[in-house]
């Protein structure tokens, strides 16, 4: 049984990847057997004509060929699908980034807003010193107990 998995093209023909390619021609050699080869043309559901192109391939060296040039084609190239990918990724980094700066602004103001009220907490505010002679009742009666008078 062959692993690797037959692909698609953007016009929807089926696309047989090198790996496959190999293994079905070595699946093919090994195929002695009287109907062995139309089995194996059945379960792929392939034409003996490209069965055919691929074993000239193969024995006239295009294999070889084919692999560089895949190779050389594929080095930097991107399709479609991930420029796009790569074009939302980018986008969504730049938000988040964005995101980061606001989250890190709120946080400086907070300590400085923070800062400021634990040292308006800390230091108690002076009561206004009212002459004991101009105070009403009540607030003599809490001057004494302030005073640990009473």
């Amino acid at each position: 049984m062959i692993d690797v998995p037959i692909g698609r093209s953007q016009s929807g023909r089926r696309s047989f990847p090198f790996a496959f390619r190999v293994e079905f021609l070595r699946q093919w050699d090994l195929a002695v057997a009287r109907g062995a080869k139309t089995g194996l043309l059945r379960e792929f559901n392939l034409h003996p004509k490209t069965v055919m192109a691929w074993r000239h391939a193969r024995d006239s060296g295009g294999f070889e060929a084919s692999m560089v040039e895949a190779a050389r084609k594929t080095r930097g190239a991107v399709d479609g699908k991930d420029r796009a990918e790569l074009a939302r990724l980018r986008q969504e980094v730049t938000q988040l980034r964005a995101k980061v700066e606001q989250s890190e602004a709120v946080q400086e103001i907070l300590g400085k807003a923070f800062g400021l009220l634990e040292g308006i907490t800390k230091t108690p505010e002076p009561e206004p010193q009212i002459p004991v002679a101009l105070m009403s009742a009540q607030e003599y009666a809490r001057w004494l107990q302030r005073s640990n008078l009473s």
